[in-house]
């Protein structure tokens, strides 16, 4: 069968899976991609709307595709716009000494950000309160949280690729090979390859049998609000003496008690009029209203007029994240025609783009393999 006719069904209508089958139909696939909720029902959709870098070089060369691959997008007329410029991202601490400690550490480890100190963040954001010190880094796009998976399942619209929405599907598997996929109602759809891009639910469409579990579900919180005057920079509270935030905070999540009052630090970024606040990494699905009251407190403290913002929603989704905080991309070990592409924690939108590209070019035999701190086949401890 020629490349350009090759069937592939893409299940999971997240940045990965609407980035993949764009990538696919653009090169001639024939693409069919299944979602059993809506397209940025999870993380891809709410999510806090900041494309950043992923503090990790093991990521760093997908994120500087991704921003390539935006900047293509938004060139497409499909209702997303990526800043021309970084907004910056300020990491707040009332700990000056911790701030400088932080320019210092990440002047070593992310030299390309331009790590600055600021023992006075006011002087870059009036609406913070004194005597807050922060690490300035050269990092941070906001866009509106699903504008860029909504922007690429458009695009994968346009270049002919099915969406069947409210359609869950799991792969159809015989004799070690991927014939397609198999719906709820037990019909089934024939593809030459399938791809499973199905974030923290990734793991039991891949295996059945529970014995790959590289990825969970790590939950998370964000409340959009409408502020007055809101910081032109994304902010977030400290994780101090940690290059990697995200990783230590899930770290600080995984060893919480269900019940306990969850992890609290705060990022907000804020595009098109409405501020996203969260970061929450909660190992168990929590009441929204709780933690997004802790979110709003914490936030409070250090930019006093989100205690009075208006409210315009509460948001809770489930983020795929590894056991080593890299996603994992390629063939599924064992079964042919299978492919994954899941595991990007907090950074989907960060660099999904340049890893939807990646495992597109693997399916059409463009490329054939991944690095290996990235693929699906690396050891698990």
């Amino acid at each position: 069968m020629t490349r350009s006719r090759l069937r592939v069904a893409v299940i999971g209508g997240g940045i990965i899976g609407c980035a993949a089958a764009a990538h696919l139909a653009e090169r001639g696939a024939s693409v069919s991609l299944f979602e059993r909720m809506a397209i940025g029902a999870g993380a891809s959709g709410r999510n806090l709307g900041a494309i950043q870098h992923p503090f990790d070089p093991a990521l760093a060369t997908l994120h500087r595709e991704t921003l390539e691959l935006y900047r293509s997008l938004a060139d497409e007329g499909m209702g997303f716009d990526l800043p021309a410029a970084p907004a910056g991202l300020l990491l707040l601490t009332r700990d000056a000494d911790a701030a400088r400690r932080q320019a210092q550490r990440m002047a070593i480890a992310l030299p390309e950000l331009r790590p600055t100190f600021v023992e006075e963040a006011r002087a870059l954001e009036p609406t913070l309160t004194p005597e807050i010190a922060a690490c300035r880094l050269e990092t941070a796009y906001p866009v509106p949280p699903a504008s860029a998976t909504a922007a690429y399942a458009s695009l994968a619209r346009r270049h002919g690729a099915e969406m069947q929405i409210g359609s869950a599907a799991r792969p159809w598997l015989e004799r070690g090979r991927a014939l397609g996929v198999e719906l709820e109602d037990g019909s089934r759809v024939a593809s030459d390859a399938v791809l499973v891009a199905a974030g923290p639910w990734t793991p039991p469409l891949v295996d059945a049998t529970g014995s790959w579990e590289p990825i969970r579900a790590t939950w998370g919180v964000t409340v959009q609000l409408g502020l007055a005057d809101p910081p032109r920079h994304v902010v977030e509270e400290d994780e101090v003496d940690a290059v990697n935030r995200p990783a230590a905070a899930t770290a600080r999540a995984a060893a919480t008690d269900v019940g306990e009052e969850p992890p609290s630090l705060f990022s907000l970024a804020s595009a098109n009029g409405v501020s996203s606040l969260g970061s929450t990494f909660l190992p168990a699905e929590p009441d929204p209203e709780p933690v997004a009251a802790l979110l709003v407190h914490r936030a409070a403290a250090f930019l006093p007029g989100i205690a009075t913002a208006t409210v315009l929603e509460r948001r809770i989704c489930a983020r795929p994240q590894s056991i080593d905080g890299r996603p994992f991309i390629g063939a599924v070990a064992g079964v042919e025609r299978l492919f994954v592409c899941a595991g990007h924690g907090p950074w989907g939108i960060s660099t999904g783009p340049a890893s939807a590209r990646l495992i597109a070019d693997l399916i059409l035999d463009i490329a054939d393999a991944v690095p290996p701190e990235l693929s699906a086949v690396r050891p698990l401890n």
